[in-house]
């Protein structure tokens, strides 16, 4: 090790004594600590407990009163009105206050130790690589520690730091290195810590609830909170003009409640008059309708009307797929109606096979000579509707039919199989064929009758 290096060492060595020795000054903690939700227009709400951010909410209790016994809110504030920064800087100054009351010093001291110990070992070291490892090694540890102690001793901690740079410079010239990385890491961040502030007065937590219900935009938390701080109010110890202001809030309060019901029955009307008249500027209206009036009345109630914008968007959506279809349906009405008079006669014909098929779904006797007739028919009815073409709106009721149509000649072919060879089996399967085909049938059918008539809305 160079000389040079030997006296940073010492130095360094010299430094973390005196750091150690330095004396602590005395700060009482206060063990119903209070921390701080700060509002963007500069209020700091009382906590009891941490506050906590989920999703674009900042949760916490708030405290309201300054008796033994305070009440207590648990409320949620929309992000973009909390100074998140001055909230957690907060949180920390906090911490760090009843750390350095607690174990701060006891843990510092050891921390210093445990470095002093790893320095006292480079002179007596002679690999200037292993040298160079331990030192940046014990950098890492005061860093480390540093990190997580809320900044205490941060003055001390950016100096031994600084320190430790230089030593570990000396360190990686004697060991050959000519290229040095720069670790911007000097130390704890040297921004002030926020100032801890006082419990407040019973006036100060009546003042500051109404200022909470005033940033709340949840009607069910404002209503909550300005109820405890009109209880408080009435007590000794709040001047009048604070009184009085939490009653206009209160009086203010019962008549936006008022204004809103009125706004979101008016608006639920007119939406659904515009739906049943399927008029997408109506509902559309509808929807302006609401956000102009909410802004007259100062966006008092955000949940709710975002819960009814919703609302409105899907009343939107349906109206739209109503009048698309029924815009739809006047393209298509006499292509539509052109192909039930094409299918009329095959549709009727298996409308009179009816009985035929349901004495095969019931396993009932039937003549051979009828099952000879059915047989024919099906096929003329099979040929006759494989000549149709049906248009795009009903591809699916034409493929229903047809597979009806041959399901129910497989029936009538399956019970006469079994009818020659007496076969139990072969009958079953041709019962549940026929079944088959009378269910899709039907189905078929409605599906085609209503789509004969303009679409209903759902």
């Amino acid at each position: 090790m160079t000389s040079r290096a030997i006296w940073r060492t010492v130095t360094l060595t010299i430094a973390l004594a005196i750091a150690v020795a330095a004396p602590v000054r005395a700060q009482a903690i206060d063990p119903g600590a209070i921390f701080r939700v700060f509002l963007k227009s500069g209020q700091a709400l009382p906590s009891y407990g941490e506050s906590a951010l989920v999703g674009d909410r900042v949760v916490f209790t708030l405290l309201v009163g300054a008796d033994a016994r305070p009440a207590i809110q648990l409320m949620s504030l929309p992000v973009d009105r909390v100074d998140l920064v001055r909230t957690r800087r907060y949180a920390d100054a906090l911490r760090a206050k009843h750390y350095a009351a607690t174990r701060g010093e006891v843990d510092y001291a050891a921390m210093t130790q445990e470095v002093q110990r790893t320095l006292t070992q480079l002179t007596a070291i002679e690999d200037p690589k292993k040298r160079l490892e331990l030192a940046e090694d014990a950098k890492k540890k005061l860093l480390s520690w540093a990190a997580g102690t809320y900044g205490y001793r941060a003055k001390e901690i950016r100096e031994l730091t600084i320190l430790f740079d230089d030593v570990i410079n000396e360190l990686r010239a004697a060991s050959g290195q000519r290229e040095f990385s720069v670790d911007l890491r000097a130390g704890p961040d040297d921004t002030p810590p926020e100032q801890i502030l006082s419990a407040p007065t019973l006036a100060e937590s009546v003042a500051l609830a109404l200022e909470a219900a005033r940033a709340a935009d949840s009607e069910s938390d404002r209503l909550a909170v300005l109820r405890v701080a009109d209880g408080l109010s009435a007590t000794a110890g709040v001047p009048a003009d604070i009184s009085a202001a939490v009653k206009r809030e209160m009086t203010s309060e019962a008549e936006v409640a008022t204004s809103y019901a009125k706004l979101f029955d008016d608006v639920r009307t007119q939406a659904n008059q515009a739906r049943r008249r399927t008029d997408v500027a109506g509902v559309e209206a509808a929807i302006a309708s609401l956000q102009s009036r909410d802004r007259d009345l100062g966006g008092r109630r955000r949940q709710s009307v975002d819960g009814l914008l919703a609302e409105l968007a899907q009343v939107l959506e349906a109206t739209k797929a109503h009048r698309a279809a029924l815009d739809r349906y006047a393209l298509m009405r006499s292509t539509l109606l052109q192909y039930e008079r094409t299918a009329r006669p095959v549709m009727s014909g298996l409308d009179g096979m009816m009985p035929v098929l349901n004495a095969l779904g019931d396993l009932r006797y039937m003549a051979y000579e009828r099952l000879e007739r059915a047989t024919t028919r099906l096929a003329s009815y099979r040929k006759t509707f494989e000549a149709i073409e049906p248009p795009a709106d009903l591809v699916d009721v034409h493929a229903s039919i047809d597979s009806a149509l041959k399901m129910a000649a497989y029936a009538v072919s399956r019970r006469r199989l079994a009818m020659s060879l007496r076969s139990e089996l072969i009958d079953r399967e041709a019962a549940t064929a026929a079944t088959g085909a009378l269910m899709l049938y039907g189905l078929a059918r409605e599906q085609l009758i209503s789509r004969l008539y303009p679409p209903k809305i759902k």
